[in-house]
């Protein structure tokens, strides 16, 4: 089996990024009101029942950054950046620290040293509970993705803390939560997970890539301190360190409790760059499909970290 993983996974993202099609995000949102409905699915036209728009609550707390820092911009790469409008010195410490992320990737475009972080993005959620999930992503070559993950109480503006997000997801343990997540990701990837353990037919023994699999449900990535928030549901997702390549690559992925990427573009809570189907950016062709066996030409095979 060749790069079981990183076909796999390269693949999963591909469809989500093909469904998209090729326009712009509206990260423009609706205005500002002291507190606000959850996301909803609002007619456009009584009369047209087809005609629907996406409203996400949690625009009226964070607005896209984006004309502020488009100077920064390269070709074919988008900066869009959360500014969270809550009055807190939580919130105000959030926001500096997220300005000094990009005034560092200023410094680092006038060095010519450009490469690092091409475009940037976020993903926001407001859970009827009251608590306003942001996830700011810079995005990094060959899928090395940073994540910073800011949970804040709308009423008070202050941190809500992984005790409290679980607490309201009604999830016992985090661990638990993220490993029964992390499984169902793979599963969906039609990489046999049971028990948080590859199994192969016929008992035959692991791989590598199976073993890095294997791996990726260690305490070490999935913890009851790692990376979680809300969903506008209010159930809890995740960000950990997974095998996506052969040998010992990990890298991160944001999924929610059913196995579901959420940094792809046809999550509608994402503000940020759209991919065109047909970008020669070195990705799988979802037309190909799954090759279990390896023997498809997904790009690079000589173990470089592109493919």
């Amino acid at each position: 089996m060749k790069k079981l993983i990183a076909t796999a996974l390269s693949l999963a993202m591909v469809m989500s990024f093909a469904a998209c099609g090729k326009k712009e995000t509206d990260p423009s949102g609706s205005s500002g009101n002291e507190t606000g409905p959850v996301a909803s699915i609002e007619e456009t036209d009584p009369e047209a029942s087809a005609t629907t728009e996406f409203v996400n609550a949690a625009s009226q707390y964070v607005k896209d950054a984006r004309e502020k820092y488009k100077s920064f911009e390269m070709e074919d790469c988008e900066i869009h950046v959360p500014d969270i409008q809550i009055k807190s010195g939580y919130v105000d410490s959030i926001n500096k620290e997220i300005e000094k992320i990009l005034e560092g990737y200023k410094k680092a475009i006038a060095s010519g040293d450009d490469e690092q972080y091409p475009s940037t993005e976020y993903v926001a959620y407001l859970s009827d509970s009251g608590v306003l999930s942001v996830v700011f992503i810079e995005l990094g070559v060959n899928d090395l993705n940073t994540f910073h993950v800011y949970n804040i109480d709308i009423k008070t503006g202050e941190k809500v803390d992984n005790a409290r997000l679980a607490q309201i997801a009604g999830v016992k343990s985090i661990r638990q939560a993220a490993m029964d997540a992390l499984q169902n990701f793979y599963n969906k990837l039609d990489i046999n997970v049971q028990n948080y353990k590859v199994v192969k037919e016929g008992g035959k023994a692991l791989d590598e890539e199976e073993k890095a699999v294997e791996q990726s449900f260690g305490e070490k990535y999935l913890n009851d301190n790692m990376m979680i928030g809300l969903t506008n549901e209010g159930k809890l997702f995740f960000i950990s360190e997974m095998c996506v390549m052969a040998g010992t690559d990990f890298f991160n992925y944001m999924y929610d409790g059913d196995g579901e990427i959420l940094n792809a573009c046809d999550n509608p809570y994402r503000v940020g760059i759209v991919y065109d189907d047909d970008a020669e950016d070195g990705t799988i062709d979802p037309e190909e499909g799954y090759d279990p066996e390896g023997d498809a030409d997904y790009g690079d095979d000589e173990g470089d970290g592109e493919e």
